[in-house]
């Protein structure tokens, strides 16, 4: 196991992790959930290779599965609520 996959497993622990080295140096990350739930996201080598961007990378990634574990309501769902005109204005 690589150091960069390594460290992944430990911030996803959840998950199972896999990196893939992809040709420009960054990684193909994929992590693996109950249920078939499969979660992959590329990660250029300057993001790797930069706190800051990694950082925001990891946070994104968190942001990601929390959003896909929330599971939203279906577009139809929210299609049938009832909509209402826009207030017009008019000036004097």
């Amino acid at each position: 196991m690589s150091l960069i996959q390594e460290k992944f497993s430990s911030l996803f622990s959840n998950f199972e992790v896999t990196t893939q080295a992809r040709p420009d140096g960054g990684i193909l990350l994929t992590l693996r959930g109950g249920e078939d739930k499969v979660f992959k996201r590329s990660i250029s080598y300057q993001q790797l290779h930069n706190g800051d961007q990694l950082s925001w990378v990891i946070s994104a990634i968190r942001r990601d599965l929390a959003e896909q574990a929330s599971e939203l309501p279906q577009i139809s769902m929210l299609q049938s609520q009832q909509r209402f005109a826009l207030p017009t204005y008019h000036s004097l």
